[in-house]
């Protein structure tokens, strides 16, 4: 079964100068808009060459190390998106989760995520891509890519700011869409949505695409993700007054469409590793849940300093949080406060004892995933670098083991590091479906075990049974302390079977947001059971700070009365700048005073 890579093409001369993403800084589009341009069907795949690279980023490039705006993680967003969530912290606490985003003030026009750069980009062809004589069924492969990537960034500025503003041409300097008002939300998600119907029906099927691009298969998937977070985010934000069952229709016939296409979850059989090692691949070319990746080359100089800088816990310092270790069941699959298997939390070695296989191959036990002797960093294995030791920190104890690739080639590689990014994957898919089929009253036993129960298989954990879903009133009670409602057993269980199969896979935050959970954020960020005879020479008061049941706190001294949410948070600000530009848009509610 041959799957979709993507290799990074850079197209020299063609769009050059086109990293700036400010809005009002004109792109040099002259340079292809002579009247040898758009002709044919190589001018067509070399425009949207550049749109590969800018969307389907991956790891990113080179040495990795710029931030996402507005939201402060590296640009390798996928396996670092959760620190600014309730599953990790870094040693430098996230100031969005801690309320403390001010980037609408610091930054300029363009900033904070408010940048058209890349759209103007996308119109540009959709303003020229006719032009030429070239075959309507050629062209309207490349119509179907742009379309596609078009629905993705506003999918993401949605996400980020609610209502945007929809532009369907290239604007100049003087055109009145510059000062228009927001486009509301609705008529921005009901144009996605089209456009990816569109995207569908012009996308070559599977396989038969040219190597290196997208096919149907691709836009079905983004329709499954959108579909599901546009339909549950209107059914919990009641305050919108929007009905979202159309969406959560659209995600479930996108995700049933996938189902059937011969995807499968990838397993040898082997329970303990077959997890962690989806993660560490150099290809997945014939791996048969990997629906979209990212392929990196040393050979063309076009790799990234990924797997060496992860794997030293380098990039933002981070560990897992003691509330995304208690969310894995026991083997038994009973929560951990019901299962007799649970051998407590006295250390690190107990609470791994009869968990979730998928736990040991997310977290470090201590002593597992070891860098290579001498490496930099090395000394992270053994005992994780907590506060009070040398080294590259991880705050809490739970080093992260989840995308370690055990190869020191690679590493010695840097920039040229060719790890392969996996980008969209059939597990999400079938997690999607499950949510999706129960928010409509759908569900059944048969979805049940066509979904959670196959993700589960991988790891040989026991099948949910509707009629008979474990009890958790600790996370009911979570529910009720930072959610304001508890769902119903069977939703609390596909919650928590997504919070732990996507994990540190950038899900986390988009689910709070979309479930307006936010507030599970000021749930208190603990570590592990501090052990004094593991870290002899770490001192407790001074290195590091304890809880009441003695684990380990490390925003201690920063955070003292901790986290705090504010309902204005599932909305990031408009940058200042542009608001005085367009004096036409309006602020998101609770910053207008900041």
């Amino acid at each position: 079964m041959k799957k979709l890579y993507i290799v990074l093409t850079v197209c020299a001369g063609l769009l050059a100068g086109s990293c700036n993403d400010d809005f009002m800084e004109r792109y040099p589009l002259d340079e292809v808009t002579d009247e040898n341009f758009w002709q044919t069907e190589q001018d067509l795949e070399l425009y949207c060459n550049d749109l590969y690279a800018q969307y389907i980023r991956g790891f990113s490039y080179g040495w990795g190390q710029n931030n996402v705006s507005p939201y402060g993680y590296n640009e390798a967003t996928i396996p670092y998106g959760d620190v600014i969530t309730d599953n990790a912290a870094p040693d430098s606490y996230s100031r969005v989760a801690a309320n403390e985003y001010n980037g609408h003030v610091t930054g300029g026009s363009g900033s904070g995520g408010w940048s058209w750069g890349n759209m103007r980009k996308l119109n540009y062809f959709l303003d020229n891509y006719l032009r030429g004589d070239v075959d309507p069924d050629v062209r309207n492969v490349y119509l179907g890519e742009v379309m596609f990537f078009k629905a993705w960034d506003y999918y993401e500025k949605v996400k980020i700011f609610g209502d945007v503003p929809w532009y369907t041409h290239v604007l100049e300097t003087n055109s009145e869409e510059l000062y228009a008002p927001r486009t509301p939300r609705v008529e921005v998600m009901d144009s996605v949505m089209k456009l990816l119907d569109e995207a569908i029906g012009y996308l070559p099927e599977k396989g038969a695409q040219k190597p290196g691009r997208i096919h149907k298969d691709v836009a079905l998937h983004l329709k499954s993700r959108i579909g599901l977070f546009e339909g549950t985010y209107r059914k919990y934000h009641t305050e919108l007054g929007l009905e979202g069952t159309a969406f959560l229709e659209a995600s479930a016939d996108a995700s049933e469409k996938l189902m059937n296409a011969g995807y499968s979850i990838y397993t040898t059989g082997n329970i303990n590793e077959d997890y962690h090692n989806l993660f560490a691949q150099y290809s997945y070319a014939d791996n048969p849940e990997i629906i979209l990746w990212k392929e990196y080359s040393a050979n063309e100089n076009l790799g990234v300093a990924f797997s060496r800088y992860y794997a030293q816990n380098l990039r933002h310092r981070h560990g897992a949080t003691r509330a995304l270790v208690d969310s894995y069941l026991c083997i038994d699959g009973q929560p951990i406060a019901n299962s007799p298997l649970f051998q407590g939390k006295d250390s690190i070695q107990q609470e791994m004892l009869n968990r979730d296989p998928r736990l040991r191959q997310t977290i470090c036990n201590f002593g597992e995933y070891a860098l290579a002797e001498g490496a930099m960093g090395a000394d992270n294995a053994p005992l994780p670098n907590i506060p009070g030791l040398s080294g590259n920190k991880c705050p809490t104890g739970y080093r992260v083991g989840k995308w370690f690739f055990n190869e020191p080639d690679d590493w010695g590689r840097l920039t040229n590091g060719m790890q392969a990014a996996p980008v969209f994957r059939y597990a999400e898919i079938l997690l999607n479906y499950a949510e999706a089929k129960y928010e409509l009253g759908q569900l059944s036993q048969d979805i049940i075990d066509q979904t959670i129960n196959r993700v589960r298989s991988r790891v040989n954990m026991p099948a949910l049974n509707l009629g008979n879903i474990p009890a958790d009133p600790a996370l009911d009670n979570d529910y009720a302390t930072y959610c304001d409602y508890v769902p119903e057993p069977v939703l609390r269980e596909i919650r928590r079977e997504r919070r732990v199969e996507l994990a540190f896979e950038n899900f986390r935050w988009d689910d709070l947001m979309r479930w307006k959970a936010g507030k599970f954020l000021e749930k208190p960020v603990e570590g592990i059971k501090f052990v004094q005879e593991q870290f002899p020479g770490v001192v407790v008061g001074a290195d590091v700070f304890l809880s009441g049941e003695g684990y380990i706190l490390p925003y201690y001294q920063v955070l003292p009365e901790g986290r705090t949410w504010d309902d204005r948070q599932y909305l990031f600000p408009i940058p200042i700048e542009d608001l005085v530009l367009n004096p036409n848009l309006e602020q998101n509610p609770g910053w207008e005073s900041n």
